[in-house]
């Protein structure tokens, strides 16, 4: 039965915990990032030493999202999310150890990154494919805006957490946290009960579950036109988060917990925006409100590249986080609604592929601002993203309808 409040969902065991690990491990997520590119920035200065922390984390989803995604659909998925978080306890808990004993070196904390990293590729094929699962056909839009509210709520949580106690406690504080908290979704996970009785398929060929994931998304314009935002904005939209740590040292000359809270602005306006989504859209305006919302937030990052003043920054981020919710919301219902239930992991898979295109911008973020400034390679490559969704736009118009 459709309900009109999302909320009702967390009356349901599962999607509780689901969510619930998604609230914590994602917060986890962002609180290390941070505390990582504040570290290495005031180690080597290097602008694209920090966005290269970001490739790290984000390359495995280009990597192994497509593999990911088939094998999801072979093995029971509660056990590749207590793997995932038992690799990712054990991770941070050796940085913690290796920063309490003053031994940490930039590349132990690259390996660190890749690995964490890797077991977050299995958020999309896995947690989020869960709850659209334990949504059902019938809320499935709210209940995945539900999860993206949340996610919203850890980019706001996660980075003012991470300047905070990386002031107080330094790297080693912000990974024994991490540590901590990533034992607890392993529990958590452990406890989690499937709604749909796991059944042992017949193993079929990796390349033919690919190739016939390939099939769907050509024989569907919406999902290209979806495939290809998302690669535009990883491109040349979020890797302006790498960003951050820079504007807040360089520009704007702020400690770290008010680069905490530069940071966590988008976040604010996107778990804002992305409570509007669940409360407000409807099916028949899930493709606008995915283009609008990626126009608005790479228009906000386009805007950001002109502001001297932090107070204006962390406006013009908040504005930014609104778009972002309409593109963060709709980009897996979309993918879900569109795809046959028997192959939404793959799919998911595939996406994550697209969110793994990541490293190119931030590589080329990174090389422009070593070279022309962090504000001047924000505003080459938020006017290059603009223009690429227009081009979809242009493309395939039926995104927009």
């Amino acid at each position: 039965m459709r309900t009109n409040n999302p909320l009702s969902l967390l009356k349901d065991p599962g999607f509780k915990r689901v969510w619930a690990v998604g609230l914590l491990a994602n917060t986890m997520r962002w609180l290390e990032m941070l505390a990582i590119g504040i570290f290495v920035y005031e180690v080597t200065s290097s602008a694209l030493l920090v966005a290269i922390m970001t490739v790290a984390r984000q390359l495995p989803l280009a990597l192994f999202g497509s593999f990911i995604g088939p094998i999801a659909e072979k093995t029971n998925r509660k056990y590749l999310l207590v793997m995932g978080f038992t690799i990712m306890t054990i991770s941070s808990a050796v940085m913690a150890l290796m920063a309490s004993w003053g031994v940490i070196e930039i590349w132990s904390i690259l390996i660190c990154v890749f690995l964490n990293g890797t077991c977050w590729a299995l958020d999309y094929p896995v947690r989020r494919t869960l709850i659209g699962e334990f949504s059902g056909a019938e809320n499935l839009g709210r209940g995945v805006s539900l999860d993206s509210a949340t996610n919203n709520i850890t980019r706001m949580i996660g980075p003012f957490a991470g300047g905070v106690v990386y002031g107080l406690l330094g790297l080693e504080g912000a990974f024994i946290i991490s540590a901590t908290v990533h034992l607890i979704c392993v529990l958590i996970a452990a406890n989690l009960v499937l709604k749909k009785k796991y059944i042992k398929r017949e193993i079929e060929p990796y390349f033919k579950m690919l190739k016939e994931g390939i099939r769907i998304v050509r024989n569907s314009p919406e999902l290209i036109a979806v495939y290809l935002i998302t690669v535009i904005l990883n491109i040349c939209g979020f890797p302006y988060a790498s960003m951050v740590p820079v504007l807040g040292r360089s520009v704007y000359e702020v400690p770290p917990a008010l680069i905490g809270v530069l940071s966590a602005a988008e976040g604010a306006g996107a778990f804002i925006g992305a409570l509007i989504v669940a409360f407000v859209i409807r099916p028949a305006g899930f493709r606008r409100t995915y283009l609008y919302g990626s126009l608005v937030f790479l228009t906000g990052i386009f805007c950001l590249s002109f502001v001297a003043y932090y107070g204006f920054a962390v406006t013009i981020l908040l504005i930014s986080g609104l778009g972002m919710a309409g593109f963060g919301a709709m980009q897996s219902t979309l993918v879900l609604s569109l795809a046959p239930e028997e192959a939404r992991s793959r799919l998911m898979g595939l996406l994550s592929v697209c969110i793994g295109c990541a490293p190119i911008g931030l590589i080329s973020l990174g090389l422009m601002a070593d070279n022309f400034g962090a504000q001047n390679a924000l505003k080459i490559i938020s006017f290059i993203g603009i223009l690429g969704i227009l081009g979809v736009v242009v493309l395939i118009p039926r995104i927009r309808s």
